[in-house]
């Protein structure tokens, strides 16, 4: 599906799998057939919090019949899934810390759990003891790394430099970001589709149009229109699943092109859509990229009010570093309405 780019026969296929395993007898194949499902093909037809929803279904049925890695892989990517729509960043450390507590036969699956908890750290401005766990064996992400080039373990070395590249365009250092992106899409397992790259190329593509308003070149315009195409064929295939990231990857297509009325229309189509979704992270972004555009009309006020909610945005996602980032960088001044405290309605996962 993914490699080809035929998501409409790629949905006949998934609603074949899905009834047949509906009619199969529960089982450890099954589960297994069911988390490949739901990790690395539903991405484009079902939403996030519906995958999330699905892997645990899948995680409660590997506990009742004994299949601990099943179990463990499940609840890995339900919370990565999670990680990736916007849910409360304390949440989830805590959930991936303890989470880790139980993975001490499972090394190899930790290293990877161990990146996220990284990218989690890093985005709410704090460094946990979850290495610890695992004594000296797993010390640090570069030993991660260097042991995932030493076996040619393609899906780590792609997860820990994609890791670094959103670390990177969160705060907004595009090409430190950029070198992170070309290196994880320059490896085989990229061409293959998870979340994580996904989500991914629609930054690459803000990053696109981002360095092509600032004169580097048309050849990232072509790249930005590229990903805005990848998103705008995702749309036609499912409207509710990745909507906003196509709006706002319009938005800068249009902002590029001078169309000051559209791409206002799209930027705001983009908030209030990653308002629906329940995509705070994104919403935040979307703010803050629309205050960037508005700077360069000269509607400073109305930008400064963007920064604003952008700030809120990441506060309320946990992010608090990087909104510390946003507050240093446009100079916001405190104002009602902004807690560190925030919370969502999400919670601590437990299994």
């Amino acid at each position: 599906i993914g490699l080809v780019g035929d998501y409409n026969e790629g949905r006949y296929w998934v609603n074949a799998t899905k009834q047949i395993l509906k009619k199969s007898r529960t089982s450890v194949a099954s589960n297994r057939a069911r988390l490949v499902l739901s990790m690395f093909v539903e991405l484009f037809y079902v939403s996030l919090r519906e995958t999330d929803f699905n892997l645990l279904s899948i995680n409660k049925s590997a506990v009742a019949m004994g299949d601990v890695e099943s179990a463990i892989i499940s609840m890995i990517f339900s919370l990565r899934f999670s990680l990736y729509a916007g849910e409360k960043l304390s949440s989830l450390l805590k959930s991936f810390y303890d989470l880790l507590q139980t993975m001490t036969r499972f090394k190899e699956l930790a290293k990877t759990t161990l990146v996220d908890l990284v990218l989690i750290e890093d985005l709410i401005g704090t460094e946990s003891n979850a290495f610890d766990v695992f004594g000296c064996t797993i010390p640090s992400e570069n030993f991660i790394l260097t042991d995932a080039s030493t076996k040619q373990d393609m899906i780590s070395i792609e997860l820990i430099q994609l890791r670094r590249f959103f670390s990177s365009f969160w705060r907004g250092d595009y090409q430190k970001a950029n070198d992170f992106y070309d290196v994880a899409s320059s490896l085989p397992s990229f061409k293959n589709p998870k979340v994580w790259t996904v989500v991914s190329q629609c930054y690459r593509g803000i990053i696109a149009f981002h360095l092509y308003t600032e004169g580097k070149g048309q050849e990232w315009l072509d790249e930005g229109r590229e990903m805005l195409q990848k998103f705008e064929l995702l749309g036609e295939v499912s409207t509710d699943v990745h909507e906003n990231k196509r709006l706002l990857l319009q938005a800068e297509f249009h902002a590029c092109s001078g169309e000051v009325g559209k791409a206002k229309e799209l930027f705001e189509a983009s908030i209030k859509s990653a308002g629906d979704l329940e995509f705070i992270h994104e919403q935040g972004l979307a703010f803050e990229l629309y205050g960037k555009f508005l700077v360069s009309t000269a509607e400073n006020n109305e930008a400064l009010d963007c920064f604003k909610s952008a700030h809120m945005c990441y506060v309320k996602w946990g992010a608090l570093a990087i909104a510390e980032h946003v507050r240093m960088k446009y100079r916001l001044s405190t104002y009602e309405g902004v807690s560190q405290s925030a919370t969502s309605n999400k919670h601590c996962r437990s299994w």
